[in-house]
């Protein structure tokens, strides 16, 4: 009617908030999709890494202005955020090279309680090729090297021809020593996300996936 003028509820508004998050989950999977259907992926230009760091700058570069906003003094941890973009490029990777393997999170190794549940486990129908364990950093753990040959030692009880890796998002990272940096583990840059750009990407990074 006229004259009368309409005031937006609680809830309207915020359904363009939950719009943009329920957006996010669609354009991942028409990323996924252009990705598979259009682009070509080459190993020998590092994209995939490059794509997981420049991803992971964006992801931090917005959590860190949620924290100005709302005044947080720490930062969502971008643990699980990293996971998922290695788990996203594995299964990419898997489906456009037509390799029949299926890319898993959290899953447990075996169905029994206390079997291991790696961040990342690869299979062959019943069977785990290998397991990959992701940190965005070590920090201060001086235990890491003993977790993770444990976890590797727990692994091959159940599934002998199995390989495990350590993903290292930055620094703090491994021994520049430790033999297995390249084969077993991995580090992917040198710098912190938020120190990279897309001009300097090629620079940054140590151990490409």
């Amino acid at each position: 009617m006229k004259g009368i003028s309409y005031v937006m509820s609680l809830l309207d508004s915020e359904k363009k908030y939950w719009e943009c998050l329920s957006n996010q989950h669609k354009q991942l999977v028409n990323l996924y999709d252009e990705i598979k259907s259009n682009v070509c992926i080459s190993m020998e230009s590092n994209d995939i890494t490059k794509a997981i760091l420049l991803r992971m700058k964006a992801y931090y570069e917005t959590q860190n202005e949620i924290k100005k906003f709302l005044n947080k003094r720490y930062l969502t941890a971008g643990s699980d955020f990293f996971v998922e973009t290695v788990v996203f490029y594995l299964k990419l990777f898997f489906d456009k090279s037509r390799i029949d393997f299926e890319v898993h999170s959290e899953r447990r190794i075996r169905p029994q309680r206390g079997i291991i549940r790696p961040d990342i486990s690869i299979w062959k129908y019943d069977e785990v090729i290998g397991i990959i364990e992701c940190k965005t950093q070590l920090g201060w753990n001086d235990r890491w090297d003993e977790d993770f040959k444990e976890r590797e030692s727990k692994l091959k009880d159940d599934f002998p021809n199995a390989k495990a890796f350590l993903v290292i998002g930055w620094p703090p990272g491994f021994s520049l020593d430790d033999g297995r940096i390249g084969n077993q583990l991995f580090t992917l840059s040198s710098k912190y996300p938020g120190r990279i750009t897309e001009e300097d990407i090629d620079k940054v990074i140590i151990n490409p996936i």
